[in-house]
């Protein structure tokens, strides 16, 4: 058994999106730019951990209608609620410990926005949105979207911890969401002190990152709001050094051309081109 060591530290970009959300871009993160920021992370394009921050009354804070094609998204949701509405009809509650797959492919017009009660009374937000890139084959698929409610994802008691798994195989749960990139995706809290490991496939990409709190690798240190890109080996092995609260990332990099513009990841810059003539005449549907 080999642990994976730490490759590389990518500090998040605190930022902002939608209509004003505060917000850490943890992939690309800091320093990184361009086509080759997509591929360090392959199949995941982005991952965003919005919030943690509280909703004052009558706020409009949330992300309205905007496009997406070429890949799937699956948002998480820590604490808070968010309402979903889509261009294929989709609609639903997101609340905490749940999560949405929506799956972009030809395209789609969607918004998360708060629910009624936050709008009138405030409330806490804070969750985390990950980019999974389709593989070609799969770019042109019908758009659509899943509800992934709490009961759907329950903790999993751990020594030490609890974990939720989303997507793949962690400590010998499957998660829900199934995605056409084959990945695995948890999130993981741990005591100060408790340790956790997992075996990972030959050749996937693996990566963590904490949202709260700080853990080892080999005696490498990784903070909050911080992409810990793990090299070779065959075990995910980490030691929580305060309580912690972190994402656990693996995935088959589909090794393809990228080509990026704002929402829209397609493999070609003439497909870009199409999906933005695309949006602008309607293609993709339309939210009132």
């Amino acid at each position: 058994m080999a642990t994976k060591p730490v490759r590389s530290l990518v500090p998040g970009l605190p930022t902002q999106d939608g209509n004003r959300v505060p917000l850490t871009r943890l992939v690309p993160g800091q320093g990184q730019q361009g086509g080759e920021a997509f591929r360090a992370m392959d199949p995941f394009l982005l991952m965003d951990h919005f919030g943690p921050m509280v909703l004052p009354p009558g706020t409009d804070a949330g992300f309205p209608p905007h496009p997406h094609r070429g890949f799937q998204t699956l948002t998480y949701l820590i604490q808070g609620a968010f309402r979903h509405r889509d261009s294929t009809g989709g609609s639903g509650l997101l609340e905490p410990g749940g999560a949405q797959l929506m799956n972009a492919g030809a395209g789609i017009v969607h918004e998360e926005m708060p629910v009624p009660e936050h709008l009138e009374t405030g409330g806490p937000i804070e969750g985390v949105q990950l980019w999974i890139n389709l593989p070609k084959a799969a770019k042109g698929s019908a758009p659509g979207y899943t509800d992934l409610q709490p009961e759907a994802l329950p903790w999993q008691a751990l020594p030490g911890g609890r974990l939720r798994v989303l997507a793949g195989t962690w400590a010998g749960t499957t998660g829900p969401a199934v995605t056409p990139a084959r990945i695995a995706y948890a999130h993981l809290e741990l005591d100060a002190g408790a340790r956790f490991q997992q075996a990972i496939p030959g050749g996937w990409l693996a990566a963590v990152v904490p949202l709260h709190g700080t853990i080892r690798i080999e005696g490498t240190e990784v903070p909050a709001d911080t992409v810990a890109l793990l090299g070779d080996g065959d075990t995910l092995a980490l030691e929580a050094a305060s309580q912690v609260s972190l994402m656990l990332l693996a995935g088959e990099p589909l090794r393809e051309p990228i080509a990026h513009y704002g929402p829209f990841v397609m493999n070609t810059r003439e497909e870009i081109e199409q999906a933005l003539q695309d949006y602008q005449r309607g293609r993709m549907g339309r939210l009132d």
